[in-house]
């Protein structure tokens, strides 16, 4: 029993996620979900984390002894090998052991992978990804990430950073970045740069029907407020989309002309959200790359929204137990 089913945990900078996941067809049994909230040590969020994986076991019906491994999404840079999230910025922790405690605790085996890594993966066995052995899954949300599939294996590169396409530099003298740098393609095309842009619109009187959906200060916008907002033709926050989605053609772009991929999967909360983004990426993506593999490249959403790194990372963990997921 216990190679059937498994524990995928999303960690990310607002909210924990965990799901039950059987690995016969994809399907979740079961979730829990709670605010990540303020971190106040590694203890306490320990133990906030099993709190969710017992939610989500609850929900499903099935016992803890019932399940063969947990895997573990988590927003930053981690250290595969020894299951430790290195450093976190929008979480605000460092050096934190994840694997380890969880797999102390419920004495299973625990795996920990990025979080855009295991949503890749998560499309590749269940969602968009499906049938296609050359692909990339794009993220857009808070940041902007990527994960590359190559031979129907994921691809992390040398040192297991591959796919870091935000940072793909559009212009060496443009806006900063969040990892220190100037121009980035996350400065231009992600949900925080579109919120600084219409905040900015805003601070200089522009009126909109979004202003009293955006956090001023601290630029914290929701995707469904940027969709009805194009919907009744409001022109800040089309223009400030129309702006980003051009940049992220332009992204595109650049991988398909350097990958040539058979497929680009575009997912995160924006693309989710907001059709007329993800329509406008794809126009500009197919303008701006080169004529060949601009006619054959397939742009599509991603099939499985807010669960996809909670069913990635079950999936990871399982292939880490050398069990083979279809």
């Amino acid at each position: 029993m216990s190679g059937k089913y498994a524990i995928g945990l999303d960690f990310g900078g607002t909210k924990i996620l965990s799901g039950v996941l059987n690995l016969d067809n994809g399907r979740l049994l079961g979730v829990g979900k709670k605010k990540t909230g303020h971190v106040d040590n590694h203890a306490d969020l320990i133990t906030r984390i099993i709190s969710v994986i017992d939610e989500s076991l609850e929900e499903a019906g099935v016992a803890a002894s019932q399940i063969g491994s947990i895997g573990i999404g988590a927003a930053g840079q981690v250290n595969r090998e020894k299951g430790i999230l290195i450093y976190a910025a929008n979480i605000g922790v460092s050096d934190l052991p994840l694997a380890q405690p969880l797999s102390d605790y419920y004495q299973i085996p625990c795996a920990l992978g990025n979080d855009v890594e295991v949503a890749t993966i998560g499309e590749m066995h269940f969602g968009a990804g499906r049938h296609c052995s050359n692909f990339v899954c794009v993220f857009v949300g808070t940041g902007v990430g990527s994960g590359i599939v190559q031979n129907g294996q994921l691809y992390r590169g040398a040192t297991g950073s591959a796919g870091e396409i935000g940072h793909i530099v559009l212009d060496p003298f443009g806006r900063l970045c969040g990892c220190g740098l100037l121009g980035c393609l996350e400065a231009y095309a992600s949900r925080t740069a579109i919120a600084k842009q219409i905040v900015g619109e805003l601070t200089r009187g522009s009126d909109s029907v979004i202003r009293d959906k955006i956090d001023m200060q601290k630029g914290i916008l929701r995707s469904k407020a940027l969709s009805d907002a194009v919907e009744v033709g409001d022109e800040v926050v089309t223009t400030a989309l129309s702006q980003a989605a051009q940049f992220l053609g332009m992204g595109l772009a650049s991988v398909i002309n350097f990958y040539n991929p058979q497929r680009i999967i575009l997912g995160g909360g924006l693309v989710e959200g907001c059709d007329y983004f993800f329509t406008e990426a794809v126009k500009h993506a197919k303008q701006r790359a080169l004529r060949v593999p601009a006619k054959k490249i397939e742009i599509v959403k991603a099939e499985l929204g807010d669960y996809a790194g909670v069913i990635g990372a079950a999936v990871m963990a399982r292939e880490k137990t050398g069990l083979v997921v279809r």
